[in-house]
């Protein structure tokens, strides 16, 4: 039994020890101590197995053999799940089992079931420049350049989500945002638009994006400098790196359901932050685009390396056990954290962004989206009306025209829902696009 025991200990320190040199080399290596953050529970964890596993080597028999037993029953429990979810993930899915019946009986096509990383391996077949969407990030170039990268991978098609039943995928132009490159050719731009992935255009092709739908629509020269995963920060710092000078009108759209938890997250970077506390701040960005795309790649290689590996790593697991702990934890009251700072933060970018414009003789409006929440009648109202009364009351305090699109939209639709792909959470569909971009340049054209 001891000599049982003594290979179950080194099987656990091979193990143990094999992911803390896997962490460490792509922490450190492949990363360049860039991501350090994300790997800290990693580390903790597979220290904690180690030490643990000797710690009750040292225990009697029965202790080993019933460590050993819920060790083996967990693992083999998580597996087991991973296997049963993928091949019955409808199961556990059930918005996606309604997406898939109601848009095959609508068009009588089969919804695209791949991986956002299987259509761009198979996109990667016949053409070299396309990456899967990545978020902007805080990057270090050769070890010793800290850069803040605000957009995508330039010059590439770009695949991003699902929600309508096909991949959307777009080209982005010579920075990295959603649009045709030719827009940065104009002598004058109407309207540059910032904001998150509702103005990104996420889920649908160009030209059904809000900025797409107003140049291509109403003929004006659109600039999107919308990025998903976007706070007023990072899109004031955009605004700061990539606006150019021949502009009329400056759109800023605001979601509800997140943008003030992502501004939270980004008043943590230092080099965010240097553009409110220094107005002639800047990264000089577009000078930096070749090495911006490089790091990005090297982020896309590892990223798209891990999710071959999805089964191994529980991906699925790990994603559904978030979901559930989110949706039984979540509440207005719950993600309140220091929120009075931050709002004072979102004040202060306002203010900036106002005295930007009065100064370049740009008119500047705010957009206000609703976030789905608001129509499901189970929904409580802390959650249906999320910092609404907050956000408006600075942007009064500010004298800055202020669009609710709820009013102007969604309150004049007998089902707001109709507005979401399959009534259901998700982004905007194409008709919601569409209303939204209507009423904003009915409210901005005058």
């Amino acid at each position: 039994m001891i000599f049982l025991k003594r290979i179950f200990l080194n099987l656990n320190i091979i193990f143990s020890s094999l992911l803390i040199i896997f962490i460490f080399y792509k922490s450190e290596i492949f990363f360049e101590g860039t991501n350090r953050n994300h790997y800290l529970k990693y580390y903790l964890f597979s220290f904690s197995y180690l030490i643990f596993s000797v710690i009750i080597f040292k225990f009697s028999k029965i202790v080993n053999q019933i460590y050993s037993i819920v060790v083996f029953s967990i693992v083999l429990t998580l597996y087991l799940f991973e296997f049963f979810y993928e091949k019955k993930k409808y199961l556990f899915e059930k918005d996606l089992k309604i997406k898939i019946k109601k848009y095959e009986e609508l068009t009588g096509k089969e919804w695209d079931q791949r991986t956002q990383y299987k259509v761009y391996t198979d996109l990667l077949k016949t053409n070299k420049d396309v990456v899967p969407y990545f978020y902007p990030i805080d990057l270090k170039i050769d070890n010793k350049l800290n850069i803040f990268s605000l957009s995508g991978v330039s010059n590439s098609l770009t695949v991003f989500c699902n929600e309508n039943g096909y991949y959307s995928v777009n080209l982005s132009d010579r920075y990295g945002f959603n649009n045709p490159d030719i827009e940065w050719e104009s002598d004058v731009i109407d309207y540059v638009f910032l904001g998150d992935s509702f103005t990104h255009g996420y889920c649908v092709n160009r030209p059904h994006d809000i900025p797409s739908v107003i140049r291509e629509d109403y003929n004006q020269n659109v600039l999107n400098l919308g990025y998903g995963r976007s706070g007023t920060l990072i899109e004031y710092a955009t605004l700061r790196e990539y606006v150019p000078e021949n502009i009329k009108k400056i759109v800023l759209m605001y979601y509800e359901q997140n943008d003030i938890e992502n501004l939270e997250t980004e008043l943590n970077y230092e080099i965010l932050l240097k553009y409110l506390e220094d107005e002639n701040f800047s990264q000089s960005l577009k000078e930096k685009t070749r090495l911006i795309d490089r790091e990005l790649k090297k982020h896309i290689s590892s990223r798209a390396s891990g999710e071959k590996y999805e089964f191994i790593r529980l991906s699925k697991t790990r994603k559904f056990i978030s979901q559930v702990l989110k949706k039984k934890f979540y509440s207005k009251s719950q993600i309140i954290i220091n929120k009075d700072n931050t709002f004072k933060e979102l004040e202060k970018i306002l203010y900036l962004i106002k005295k930007l414009s009065i100064e370049k003789k740009i008119d500047f409006y705010f957009v206000y989206l609703p976030s789905i929440s608001r129509f499901f009648e189970d929904e409580p109202n802390d959650i249906k009306l999320l910092y609404f009364d907050e956000v408006k009351s600075i942007v009064d305090k500010l004298n800055i025209e202020f669009i609710d699109i709820n009013k102007e939209v969604f309150e004049k639709e007998q089902n707001p829902l109709m507005l979401f792909p399959f009534e259901l959470p998700a982004h905007y569909n194409i008709e919601g696009y569409k209303k939204v971009a209507d009423a904003i340049y009915k409210l901005t054209s005058n």
